[in-house]
């Protein structure tokens, strides 16, 4: 017999102090992740956070859910993402699973969405009936260094057994790369000394100002207690010491060797014509969030981005900014460039069909926290 346990926002200080919740064989959601959706600048305390799952009062499964504002219609509506879903593989075929989709989706009276997912999740979706495609981001993993110990164990298992040769093969690559990427360097470097670059953990009025000119066609419309609360409460911890955390406890996020945000105020002339949300884990940049004027700016905006990511030893970014795309394929400054698509769903009860005008960025939903 399946079970759902629901956890709401009230229950969580409860769920902190109950050491029995975290003495199960694997977690279902880690202690700084609990507390960051604690504070949600947006959540309440009847919100759903977690929904666990019992088969014959065994623990065997759960699901996540990240509490946002969205605007649809010219009218803002809360929405649940499922930001974890997990099954334990020994109950294949008993409908646990799907049980906690249904679950999760009336408890948000079906107001929920999904901003990225497998293609296995996907299968299970459609098959679910409650979801419409919201959009289909195009972007490019831009590729500024070797990276060959992690892109071909992840094309073929064949090669995870050379890791270390491939380690050895990058540094090899990477040297004379280096060498090159210095030399492009002082050619941006060069560009950009008109430039003033401010990095924030606060949300000033005049990046108020900035922020709000720009995101009017965005479905969630972000705002100083959100940035100021997701740079706070990381859901990623960096951890040095990774092999003595509970990492290997949970089936999402939780500790990796490197994991920040970076909120660049960028101006020109004595003017904020720029603010950029940055995420950088290990050797990847995430673009989450840009706000510019992508007819006047486009560029600059770009080459602070590659400026950054050459300065920190990035091996690839990654961007969804059509403008910003536009720029790096242009661009000669990397090894070479892939398509990269983020699809993500909505519920139908939010009776949207047509999302066409609507911006999403890439961090919207919960890809911000990955």
């Amino acid at each position: 017999m399946i079970s759902i346990k629901k956890i709401h926002r009230r229950d969580v200080p409860e769920i902190l102090s109950n050491e029995n919740f975290w003495e199960n064989s694997f977690l279902t959601i880690t202690r700084h992740r609990l507390i960051a959706h604690y504070f949600n600048p947006v959540i309440e305390d009847n919100d759903i956070v977690l929904l666990l799952a019992y088969l014959d009062d065994e623990l065997v499964g759960y699901m996540g859910l990240f509490i946002d504002v969205i605007n649809l219609n010219n009218k803002k509506q809360k929405i649940g993402w499922l930001s974890t879903w997990w099954v334990h593989p020994k109950t294949k075929g008993k409908g646990v699973g799907r049980e906690i989709l249904n679950q999760m989706y009336h408890e948000n009276n079906g107001k929920i969405g999904i901003s990225q997912f497998t293609p296995s999740a996907k299968r299970v979706y459609d098959k679910s009936n409650y979801f419409v495609t919201l959009k289909e981001n195009s972007g490019i993993k831009a590729v500024l260094r070797s990276n060959l110990q992690f892109v071909l164990p992840a094309i073929s298992q064949n090669f995870s057994f050379l890791k270390k040769q491939l380690y050895s093969l990058d540094n090899v690559i990477n040297v004379l790369v280096n060498i090159k990427l210095s030399i492009q360097s002082k050619y941006l470097n060069r560009k950009l000394n008109h430039l003033k670059i401010d990095y924030v953990n606060t949300i000033d009025d005049e990046l108020l100002e900035v922020i709000s000119k720009y995101n009017r066609k965005d479905l969630s419309k972000k705002d100083k207690p959100f940035f100021e609360w997701m740079k706070k409460y990381p859901w990623v911890q960096s951890a040095p010491l990774l092999e003595f955390t509970e990492k290997g406890n949970y089936q999402f996020s939780s500790y990796d060797n490197q994991f920040d945000f970076y909120y660049i105020k960028i101006t020109l002339e004595n003017k904020c014509i720029g603010f950029l949300v940055l995420q950088k884990r290990n050797f990847v940049c995430k673009v989450l969030f840009t706000y510019y004027d992508k007819d006047k700016h486009a560029d600059l905006i770009s080459d602070v981005i590659k400026m950054q990511a050459l300065n920190q030893n990035t091996r690839e970014i990654i961007v969804y900014d059509e403008a910003i795309c536009k720029n790096f394929n242009k661009s000669k400054l990397f090894l070479y460039k892939t398509k990269k698509i983020k699809q993500s769903i909505i519920s139908k009860k939010f009776n949207v069909q047509n999302f066409k005008e609507i911006r999403m960025n890439f961090g919207d939903g919960d890809c911000s926290f990955a």
